[in-house]
């Protein structure tokens, strides 16, 4: 028996399918350690559950000692700040284990993992259950505020779990978690967004350009005025004119979003790198790739800043206060790869 296997996953939400291959690591393991993803995400139609959430799931089916349930970040622009992340909390939770592995299904392109820790050798590759599927799980709860065709799906310590945290009373009007209507809510606006491309001859993608402007120590963000993300902090962008360049369609967002009393010239002047921004699953509205430019216009008085267009509010903040919780889609990743504060 090895000492320990490492299963990862998002988990959202842990589902018999997920249960089978912890029995399995179970038998063939003295310790598991299930590594949580996107465990700092801001809540979101792909998301919808916080860590703490995912873990008491978990651990309803599984109370044992020796499965431990461990938080990681993401890291779509840099698989070795991840790895790092993943071995960092492993060792924590498993200081004195030396024969370890990881365990999994090769599904498709997201399981690379299985095969990118040497340390971790001969991974423990399970079967598919059921052709389960998180997604169509999230859906039948999005669209129906109930598990009403995949109940099956998730252990019942989970189902129970599930209608403790979104509803006070299930199928009562109003006695809903306000994030879960938002959520619904939001699924029901992306729905819609996608059906309206339908009729187009090839899924499309969709081009926006971002503005990480810095100064001072201080980083402009906006507040999301709109779903998907309402509420949540962004940096100030938008979808590409197709009349304009991405650098002209980056400052006239940043201008129309922040109302940023600096003159365009002068933006443009201190733009000192850009870069392209295109993990797959970046946009729950669909294949989103956008540009984003770092602007630094160095050390002085913070400009006068006011939301407006798209952005609820307009803000300066400091560097280390920003936190990816707080933050839309993969911006805080965007930010953290210009400036280095994850």
């Amino acid at each position: 028996m090895r000492d320990a296997l490492v299963f990862i996953g998002r988990f959202q939400p842990f589902h018999n399918g997920h249960k089978a291959v912890v029995e399995s690591a179970l038998n063939q393991a003295k310790e598991v350690v299930i590594v949580v993803g996107s465990s700092f995400a801001a809540r979101n139609t792909r998301n919808p559950f916080t860590f703490e959430e995912r873990k008491a799931m978990i651990k309803a089916v599984f109370p044992s000692d020796n499965v431990h349930v461990v938080p990681v970040s993401d890291y779509p622009y840099d698989d070795n700040k991840w790895m790092n992340a993943i071995q960092k909390v492993v060792d924590a939770a498993i200081p004195d284990a030396v024969d370890v592995g990881l365990i999994g299904h090769s599904k498709d392109s997201t399981s690379y993992y299985l095969e990118i820790f040497p340390r971790w050798k001969n991974h423990v590759e399970v079967e598919d259950v059921g052709g389960i599927n998180a997604t169509d799980i999230r859906k039948d709860l999005l669209e129906n505020w109930c598990l009403k065709n995949t109940e099956d799906k998730v252990p019942e310590q989970v189902a129970d779990y599930i209608w403790k945290i979104i509803a006070d009373k299930p199928f009562v009007k109003g006695c809903y978690s306000d994030w879960f209507e938002t959520l619904s809510e939001e699924y029901q606006m992306v729905k819609k967004y996608k059906e309206s491309w339908k009729s187009a001859p090839f899924p499309p993608t969709f081009m926006t350009v971002d503005a990480v402007v810095v100064q001072s120590g201080h980083i402009l963000l906006v507040k999301r005025g709109d779903m998907p993300g309402k509420g949540l902090w962004a940096l100030p962008g938008g979808f590409l004119n197709q009349d304009e360049t991405m650098l002209t369609g980056a400052i006239r967002e940043l201008k129309e979003e922040t109302k940023i009393k600096v003159p365009a010239p002068v933006l443009i002047g201190s733009v000192k790198e850009s870069k392209t921004f295109d993990a797959p699953n970046r946009s729950s509205r669909g294949r989103t790739i956008t540009q984003a430019f770092f602007i630094d216009l160095g050390v002085g008085e913070l400009p006068k800043v006011k939301g407006s267009d798209d952005a609820e509010k307009a803000f300066w903040v400091p560097f280390n206060k920003v936190k990816q919780e707080k933050m839309f889609e993969d911006h805080f990743f965007i930010i953290d790869n210009f400036l280095n504060i994850g």
